[in-house]
């Protein structure tokens, strides 16, 4: 990542954004509106190039670990929203910017509104449940797996996207307490009364399926840990906020 404050991307991305007069770290946070504003991070959304892009903002000098974990992610086909552009700046921080998902939208929104049907709600879950089970295989845990996280298009529900990767990192245990608490996070952020206790089992098979695991042997177990996992997160208010609080800011039309 370039440390002169120019943006890199794409080369369509970056031509459209000079084209609107976006080329630089400055350029960005002058034209970007602010959602959210933290002591060390912000998140904003700029409307530039005729796109709309969500920005998450870092005050060091160092280079955007969103950027790097996208990056990398993406390299191992994790499906993570795509990176459209990122730049560092001495005096500004770092930037990482990413294009709008719409029409895709929050899960546990589309599942609070019934938006999805039964077969849709499936379809879903069972990408959400091999998506899960590839970034596991890989050593990686998401520590922020909530469905406010998983991005769906209504239009094509068997393909899920993650928003949010920044704090992705690496565990050590084949189904330790770092992957239950990535399950755990999913089965605490479902909006009660939307999926049934069949649903959730079909999801923990489906998982363990794509991890090559036995699923007899397993699936009792692991659904035991991950429910009191789920109830214990339920309980109490964790380090990263859970539904409404940790649900980035919508961009307004």
């Amino acid at each position: 990542m370039s440390g002169d404050g120019r943006l890199e991307g794409g080369p369509e991305v970056l031509e459209a954004l000079a084209a609107d007069g976006v080329r630089t770290v400055a350029d960005v946070l002058a034209r970007a509106e602010c959602v959210r504003d933290l002591p060390d991070r912000s998140n904003l959304v700029l409307r530039a190039g005729g796109r709309v892009f969500h920005v998450k903002r870092r005050r060091g000098r160092a280079a955007s670990r969103e950027a790097a974990v996208i990056t990398a992610l993406a390299g191992y086909g994790v499906p993570v929203v795509p990176l459209a552009f990122s730049g560092r700046d001495r005096a500004h921080g770092s930037v990482a910017g990413t294009l709008d998902l719409a029409p895709a939208r929050p899960l546990d929104d589309l599942l609070r509104e019934g938006a999805l049907g039964r077969e849709g709600v499936d379809a879903a879950f069972r990408a959400l449940a091999v998506a899960t089970a590839h970034l596991h295989d890989r050593k990686l845990h998401h520590r922020d797996l909530y469905l406010c996280h998983v991005f769906v298009d209504p239009a094509a529900p068997s393909a899920v996207t993650w928003i949010d990767v920044e704090r992705v990192a690496r565990h050590h245990g084949v189904l330790g307490p770092r992957v239950v608490k990535d399950l755990a996070a999913i089965e605490s952020s479902v909006p009660d009364g939307v999926l049934s206790c069949p649903a959730r089992a079909r999801f923990l098979r489906a998982y363990l399926v794509a991890r090559r695991f036995p699923v007899r042997s397993l699936l009792g177990p692991l659904l035991r840990r991950v429910v009191r996992k789920a109830a214990r997160i339920r309980a109490h208010v964790p380090r990263t906020p859970v539904g409404d609080a940790a649900r980035p800011a919508a961009a307004s039309s």
